[in-house]
């Protein structure tokens, strides 16, 4: 992490969220952290994200540019650790730039990975690049056997994640709209990079016309402004993202490439507004996530459990007024499962993977 980074307001806020604020921060802190976070949640399994290096236009790593990067090597050894218990599954990164970028798929692919993931404004990455296109006609058949490697994509505004050149906080978007530009106006020698949204679709496209799986990240949503107002104060790509959940979910039959849409950090009151959308949308399309460390909030707490966050909050524990008691991991299983009752999002990640997970008995849905 970028020590600029770890001085910023979301940086302390995350922390805040890990249950190690106030602490030094250090490997000696956040890998135990998260081996107790893996060992005490109810759920079976849990995607670790890796975060590849930012790779220069002519395909060249460059640290100098990555203010936050994940080994897959180090997911990889969470998994072996005796507190994991099984449970951590690879979500590796491999940037699209990287001249050994199928080499390196394929060496992940033979360590379990289960996707691959991009956050493009972070790594930056132009999704209108013709070598987004051949990485994505790769993907589709780079998973076990011939089966494709699903793609976590990042779409929308990226808020958690930072970039180190301020103009490619842009290329997360699938769209742009006369607010978008708007908006870009005021932001004078800082302005966003316009993307070239009609080559980022031929590209996308040629990845699920190959067969690629796509899961869109958060399903686009804006995050700050909830409601049908929110488009004109926050970059959305929400319908775009319904678009080809509709035209490419697993419900559609389109015969070729599957999309999907990740509910990962909707567990706040920002984007409450916005269910009524989630829950319109195919659900066989719709994939359960936390996005942990980012914050999740008790929206369905009960008297007794307002009464206890009161009393620990007079006793001296001010953490209480943001920060759920317990497992963050189950608490915003908890939330979401509260707000989509029996909702297929909850197991349709086991569908997909079926023959890479292996059967196990759980107490929670899969």
């Amino acid at each position: 992490m970028d020590p600029a980074f770890q001085k910023e307001l979301r940086f302390n806020v995350f922390m805040l969220y890990a249950k190690v604020s106030g602490k030094t921060i250090c490997d000696d802190t956040l890998i135990p952290a998260t081996l107790r976070l893996l060992a005490e949640t109810h759920l079976e399994h849990v995607v670790c994200l890796a975060q590849d290096h930012v790779f220069n236009h002519n395909g060249v790593k460059d640290e100098t540019a990555s203010r936050l990067w994940v080994a897959n090597e180090y997911v990889m050894w969470l998994r072996e650790q005796p507190e994991a218990a099984g449970k951590v599954l690879l979500g590796a990164s491999v940037h699209p730039y990287d001249p050994e970028f199928r080499e390196r798929v394929k060496k992940y692919v033979d360590a379990g990975a289960v996707l691959l993931k991009w956050v493009p404004s972070a790594q930056q990455i132009s999704l209108a690049d013709p070598r987004v296109r051949s990485a994505l006609e790769f993907l589709a058949t780079a998973g076990p056997g011939t089966s494709p490697l699903p793609l976590l994509l990042h779409v929308g505004g990226e808020y958690a994640n930072p970039t180190s050149n301020e103009r490619t906080h842009s290329y997360d978007f699938l769209s742009w709209s006369p607010w978008d530009e708007l908006r870009n106006l005021f932001r004078f020698k800082n302005r966003w990079h316009r993307p070239r949204v009609r080559a980022v679709h031929q590209n996308l496209h040629a990845g699920l016309d190959a067969g690629a799986v796509i899961i869109f990240a958060h399903a686009g949503l804006p995050y700050y402004v909830g409601g049908a107002l929110g488009e004109l104060f926050e970059h959305s790509d929400f319908g775009v993202v319904r678009d080809y959940l509709h035209r490419y979910g697993p419900q559609a039959g389109a015969g070729s490439g599957t999309c999907y849409a990740d509910v990962s950090a909707l567990a706040t009151p920002f984007r409450r507004p916005r269910y009524p959308d989630i829950a319109a949308l195919p659900p066989e399309a719709l994939l359960y996530g936390s996005d942990f460390p980012t914050p999740v909030f008790e929206l369905t707490r009960t008297p007794e459990e307002r009464l206890d966050d009161l009393r620990a909050v007079v006793a001296g524990d001010l953490t209480r007024l943001f920060v759920p008691e317990g497992n963050l991991l189950d608490q915003t299983y908890h939330e979401l499962a509260e707000a989509f009752p029996g909702h297929p999002m909850f197991t349709n990640f086991r569908a997909l993977m079926a023959g890479v997970l292996e059967e196990t008995e759980g107490p929670w849905p899969r």
